[in-house]
């Protein structure tokens, strides 16, 4: 039977990290955990599971404490974790299945970051267990990955991200300023420094940086089409309502529609008041499938609840008034929510 090593690098969670390491333990036989700096108890904690903790000096680049990590894995398998993760039981009971099971290079797993009552809304996958050999390398110093290799299988099951405190949010943007102090930006960084920028509210060079990964080659599909939606968003808050329009247009030159695009474009004619059009953008979402199988972040309100109480208030303004009850009603299977309520109460008195 193979073995895993669980590889992870930490800094004061001592909140977190029992939570995480009750969650793994059971299927996993190493656990390698390195410190980056911790003045807290997260040394002690991890105690209790392991001793094999190591320190690191933090040098501003994820990928190297992370490498650091695997270097010291004793098994033919390695597996990586953040400190606010959590392994569901179910994910567990499968993984466990699994393990005498081990033959491909690289197992991908689901990972919820965004939840409503527990329910996952954003989600997306991430390579997550994976044989351990030279290309098992992670890179980039910010929003680290490991390149998939070999041999993949994608599984139905997920690892879950349950922040429960803010870091610093100015660090990776400290950060990739500090690289491209150095050298350019390849087009992965390019694309996550300009969502940086985006998140900081610096939409001129968001903007700017964005126009700029357009030209650059060997984009990922995914990147492009999202770095497109972030155009789009950048010129809604800077008062350009139609430049906003032709960018989600242009996501539909490298894949087929996705669902927040077509809200987002169904939004737009909602706010002109052209509800015949907004109607139609909003029915194209519910009937667009979700990209998670190819790598995209999938928020699942857009493929139902979010169109759903597009199409109640679109056909309320057309006076539709059966089929705005239908959506309202459709919407509400998803969720109850205070919207959904008051305009049941408000179609009541039409439909009579």
């Amino acid at each position: 039977m193979s073995k895993i090593s669980l590889c992870m690098i930490v800094k004061n969670e001592e909140d977190v990290i029992e939570r995480c390491l009750n969650s793994v333990k059971n299927f996993v036989d190493e656990i390698i955990v390195v410190d980056t700096g911790s003045i807290d108890k997260t040394k002690q904690v991890v105690k209790k599971f392991t001793d094999k903790i190591y320190d690191f000096v933090w040098c501003d680049d994820f990928s190297k404490a992370r490498n650091y990590a695997i270097s010291k894995a004793s098994y033919e398998y390695i597996m990586w974790l953040d400190a606010d993760d959590v392994v569901p039981e179910e994910t567990q009971k499968f993984l466990i299945k699994l393990k005498p099971n081990l033959t491909k290079d690289c197992y991908m797993l689901k990972y919820n970051v965004a939840f409503d009552n527990e329910k996952p809304t954003f989600s997306f996958y991430r390579e997550r267990i994976l044989k351990n050999d030279n290309r098992c390398k992670f890179v980039g110093a910010v929003h680290e990955c490991i390149t998939p290799f070999g041999k993949i299988e994608r599984l139905d099951v997920a690892i879950n991200h349950k922040k429960v405190k803010s870091g610093d949010t100015n660090r990776n943007l400290r950060i990739y300023n500090k690289i491209k102090k150095e050298r350019t930006l390849n087009a992965r960084e390019q694309y996550y420094y300009s969502r940086e920028l985006f998140d900081h509210k610096k939409y001129k060079q968001c903007v700017t940086n964005l126009q700029k990964l357009q030209k650059m080659p060997n984009v990922w599909t995914e990147n492009r089409i999202e770095s497109l939606n972030i155009l789009s968003q950048c010129y809604q808050n800077l008062g350009d309502k139609e430049k906003s329009l032709m960018y989600l247009f242009q996501t539909f030159k490298y894949d087929t529609p996705r669902a927040n695009i077509c809200c987002k474009i169904a939004d737009y004619f909602y706010s002109n008041q052209m509800y015949e059009q907004s109607v139609y953008w909003y029915k194209q979402a519910t009937f667009a499938k979700d990209v998670i199988d190819k790598g995209g972040f999938v928020e699942q309100v857009y493929y139902n609840y979010y169109p759903y109480m597009g199409l109640c208030c679109s056909y309320f303004y057309l006076k539709d008034y059966q089929k705005s009850n239908y959506y309202n009603e459709k919407a509400g299977e998803i969720k109850q929510t205070k919207e959904f309520l008051l305009n049941k109460k408000l179609l009541e008195n039409f439909m009579k």
